[in-house]
């Protein structure tokens, strides 16, 4: 039952911890929650999720950031979640199960690389969700978004959410590595790592970021009313930072208040109209 509530960033940390060891997820597998934990607390909170309820709740791409059953706690009764076809990931399905929670798998770029509209079609009936959350996922697609947020409008029922964030395109740093004459697309090295057999990168590189302007563009663009657009300053974890590193989070912390635009992430969540 969806009875538990967050209230602060150790009950956050807490639960984890609770279902880490009551799920046998061993420390092997916390990596990537160990990097994102604060990320996702500042994600989750921005959203204002931990007094939020839904009737039905669908994530997108949830990777190993473990959030479906933080969701299925505190959110809805109903969640499922979409997520890509790798042998490690369709693995983990039982554990969803266990815990009430539907996995589906797709790949997505099967589904939407190219525009066929009878294959450009998310395997969910009509209107089946009240929130789609789908985060720091579209900046891996290295095909046209348009179609698949039109999925997302297609099944999310009507006055239902979808709760959005990207990368930011003009993130501070982004600014910084311009001034500095460096680039701020993906590094060629990933795509070297992408196809090394011997050293396969677990997830794809960035093909494309967004500013909070374009982002909007999109979404609006496929007939979704916002109801709110930010930018959002937060890091990843990292473990036993030095001095340098504190002193540049703690000016970048400075300047992203006085320049919101600076922040790392593009958050929005918009409302598809009765």
């Amino acid at each position: 039952m969806t009875n538990q509530r967050i209230g602060s960033r150790g009950e956050f940390e807490g639960f984890f911890e609770a279902f880490f060891g009551e799920a046998g997820v061993g420390a092997e597998s916390r990596g990537y929650f160990r990097q994102s934990s604060d990320r996702l607390w500042d994600t989750a909170t921005a959203f204002g999720l931990w007094e939020a309820r839904y009737g039905s709740v669908l994530e997108i791409g949830p990777g190993f950031a473990y959030l479906p059953f933080l969701w299925k706690r505190v959110l809805s009764d109903e969640v499922a979640i979409l997520d890509g076809e790798s042998e490690e990931l369709i693995a983990f399905g039982e554990t969803y199960r266990r815990y009430g929670i539907e996995p589906v798998y797709a790949d997505l770029f099967r589904l939407f690389g190219e525009r066929d509209p009878g294959k450009n079609r998310l395997p969910f009936e009509t209107g089946r969700f009240e929130a789609v959350i789908c985060w720091e996922t579209m900046e891996h697609f290295n095909f046209n978004p348009i179609p698949f947020l039109k999925e997302l409008r297609r099944v999310t029922r009507p006055g239902g959410q979808v709760l959005l964030t990207v990368p930011n395109q003009a993130k501070l740093d982004m600014r910084l590595a311009l001034l500095r004459g460096r680039s701020v697309r993906t590094p060629v090295g990933d795509y070297v790592l992408q196809m090394d057999d011997a050293n396969r990168m677990k997830y794809a590189p960035h093909w494309r970021e967004y500013t909070l302007t374009e982002f909007r563009e999109l979404i609006e663009g496929v007939g979704f009313r916002i109801g709110m657009a930010r930018h959002l300053q937060t890091y990843m974890n990292r473990e036993g930072m030095g001095l340098g590193r504190r002193i540049k989070r703690g000016v970048g912390n400075v300047l992203t208040r006085l320049v919101p635009s600076l922040g790392a992430l593009c958050v929005v969540r918009a409302t598809v109209e009765p």
